[in-house]
């Protein structure tokens, strides 16, 4: 267990005077902890992490009041479930009124990190620095987003904190999307998943993995499956992990942004019609409203598809590819030089090889008809739907 040395290295914990919620989540085989001192924040989080298991809510009047280990009532409701008995734990707190941000003892942006751009939204920027085991993300203050937020993870204690400087002022989506998720992600991303940007769907148990580059039609065709009646995994970023030899793809839903061009390809569906464009003229699908009970946690990869924003035709097309071509394609999407000369890509390299072994692959020409697009992508999973390694 290692809940009790990150209370103890949790300095902040010492200044809280307020009530503090925790809850208990069971999200791909991992428990997720949650701890803050603001009640809004439990049911923010309890509103997107709708996929994972609630297991259980607490509220404390003080800080020595939480438990160091996993309560073991919760270790018999997640059972054989549960792979390992670590809580990926997650403090949030709103910072006090007139204290200096970040707090003393966090680290400030090193001079040397420079401001960024979030892909996905507009406004406010974003640096990231690293200092030995820990991972800082600093978020400028943005009117109508956020107010200054810095989130630090320990990538071996499976621990993160985030600082809010008023909490008040941002706003759910931002920090669910591009605080929270951040830090979630990493934390299972040093716990044994690999975080990869694609798409997923699935059928009948069986998931199509959707490889392709912003602008190429992978939320066009994911909305158009979801209308068609399959399933939900991800539209931007999942996980890959091996169950019992197998590669598995583990969700991470989020709502859904079209452009303009999707706008025009599914503007007859219900979902599109109500839906207000924001300033980058695209268009938010609620997932939860239209399509909770096809969200899925996870499933084997049984089909992988490759597009591009210029693989169009005026009929659907499927190009069967090797397995080393497939390979090839998902390290040139995934893999940076800098990661494959510190030797980061091998285990990438090994898990992209397990799947070509257990589900063939296809690269993509997109008609303009969303609905034979999910047809025949259809088509080809029930093909190749008796192929198991």
């Amino acid at each position: 267990m290692y809940t009790a040395e990150r209370q103890r290295a949790q300095p902040y914990l010492e200044q809280v005077t307020g009530p503090l919620y925790e809850q208990w989540y069971l999200l791909h085989h991992r428990m997720v902890r949650v701890v803050t001192n603001q009640q809004g924040l439990t049911d923010t989080i309890r509103h997107f992490l709708y996929y994972a298991e609630l297991l259980a809510e607490y509220t404390y009047q003080h800080p020595s009041e939480l438990p160091i280990d996993i309560p073991m009532e919760l270790l018999w409701q997640a059972g054989p479930r549960l792979y390992k008995p670590v809580a990926l734990t997650c403090y949030l707190f709103q910072t006090q009124s007139g204290e200096a941000f970040p707090p003393a003892f966090v680290q400030s942006k090193p001079d040397g990190s420079t401001w960024l751009e979030i892909a996905g939204v507009d406004g406010p920027l974003r640096a990231r620095w690293k200092d030995g085991d820990l991972r800082f993300r600093e978020y400028q203050s943005y009117p109508g987003v956020c107010s200054r937020i810095i989130s630090v993870v320990h990538k071996k204690d499976l621990c993160a904190t985030i600082y809010f400087e008023d909490v008040q002022r941002c706003v759910a989506w931002f920090i669910m999307r591009f605080v929270f998720y951040m830090v979630l992600g990493a934390m299972l991303g040093y716990d044994g998943y690999e975080i990869v940007h694609a798409a997923a769907v699935a059928e009948h148990g069986a998931g199509i993995l959707i490889v392709g580059a912003p602008v190429s039609g992978k939320s066009t065709l994911v909305l158009s499956c979801l209308q068609a009646g399959m399933f939900h995994l991800a539209d931007d970023v999942l996980f890959l992990a091996k169950d019992d030899g197998i590669v598995h793809i583990y969700s991470f839903p989020e709502d859904i942004g079209v452009r303009q061009g999707a706008t025009e390809l599914l503007g007859q569906y219900e979902f599109m019609q109500t839906l207000a464009q924001d300033e980058r003229e695209k268009r938010i699908v609620d997932i939860q409203r239209y399509f909770r009970k096809q969200v899925i946690s996870s499933c084997p990869v049984r089909l992988m598809v490759f597009l591009g924003a210029k693989q169009r035709s005026e009929k659907f097309r499927a190009e069967l590819l090797s397995p080393a071509q497939a390979v090839s394609v998902m390290m040139q999407e995934y893999i940076s030089n800098e990661r494959a000369k510190g030797g980061e890509a091998d285990y990438m390299f090994d898990i992209f090889s397990d799947m070509t072994t257990q589900a063939p692959s296809y690269r993509l020409w997109l008609s303009p008809n969303a609905r034979e697009n999910a047809e025949q992508l259809r088509a080809l999973l029930e093909q190749h739907s008796h192929i198991r390694p």
